[in-house]
């Protein structure tokens, strides 16, 4: 039902930034996405903006991969980002700087927009919980996040059955609920006293959730604060993801420096003319 009620909001969205398309031909239709999104703060943080420069307020705002891939794709003029293991048909990443969201290039840090997605705990997380927190470090968890077009990190220890039972609730991140769903599955057959529920929240939302004591583990795709820190929270890195750069596919342009991208979601640059000119 979640993704289809997705679905439907695409839909709406894609309608919207189509009548915007044909408003003003050639100008950039910048899209990004919403407050509390770790995506958005990742983003925001690797172009080099801050408090005074932010996201230009003439963007249309969505609020997950799957709205992001669909306003972008409904849009000659559109640019927005996105998980680079969410990438669709119909839509194309740029190379940054000349370095394309390649699962390599993120491996071995060439790609300069790389971002770690998160799972947040704290002192009083459940021994099942901490369980699955052991298992998604193993090599069986490598290999899924890798199939996903993640990138995994360092194996940890060969992950055996602990005979589990009991309830494990993740809230969180859009962009990290993918590859944990299918980590969850995995661990549920190894565990089939357990069972885990994934919420789709947004990342400040799920780290609220951990603090208030409302789910087990939070999912992020943004670093932790020194407030959130100081609170009591911890990470543990599950997988390095990039920020794919996104535009329309008939999109000429197919490499951006990361000025001219600061500069397009700034709004300093408001012309496709203008990029193709530079």
């Amino acid at each position: 039902m979640r993704r289809i009620l997705q679905f439907i909001v695409a839909g709406f969205i894609l309608i919207a930034l189509l009548t915007s398309c044909a408003v003003e031909e050639g100008a950039i239709v910048v899209v990004t996405r919403e407050d509390g999104s770790g995506t958005r703060a990742a983003m925001t943080e690797l172009m080099g903006l801050g408090a005074d420069i932010d996201i230009t307020s003439e963007a249309e705002v969505v609020g997950s991969n799957a709205v992001m891939l669909f306003s972008v794709l409904g849009c000659d003029s559109a640019i927005g980002y996105v998980s680079a293991g969410a990438m669709a048909q119909g839509v194309k990443s740029v190379s940054i700087d000349g370095i394309s969201p390649t699962q390599e290039n993120i491996r071995n840090g060439a790609y300069p927009m790389k971002r770690n997605f998160l799972l947040v705990t704290d002192a009083s997380t459940s021994q099942v919980a901490q369980d699955f927190l052991r298992f998604s470090r193993s090599p069986d968890a490598a290999n899924i996040i890798n199939q996903a077009g993640y990138v995994p990190t360092d194996e940890g220890d060969v992950y055996t059955s602990s005979g589990s039972s009991g309830k494990v609730i993740l809230a969180g991140s859009t962009s990290v609920a993918p590859v944990v769903e299918s980590l969850a599955d995995a661990y549920m057959k190894k565990n089939p006293g357990v069972h885990i529920e994934v919420q789709q929240t947004g990342s400040s939302a799920g780290i609220s959730s951990v603090l208030e004591g409302v789910a087990d583990i939070g999912m992020s795709s943004r670093e932790l604060t020194d407030a959130e820190r100081g609170g009591g929270l911890r990470d543990t890195i599950v997988a390095y993801d990039g920020i794919a750069v996104i535009t329309h596919k008939s999109n000429p342009v197919s490499d951006l420096s990361i000025d001219q991208v600061r500069r397009i979601f700034s709004g300093d640059i408001v012309t496709w003319q203008t990029v193709y000119s530079q």
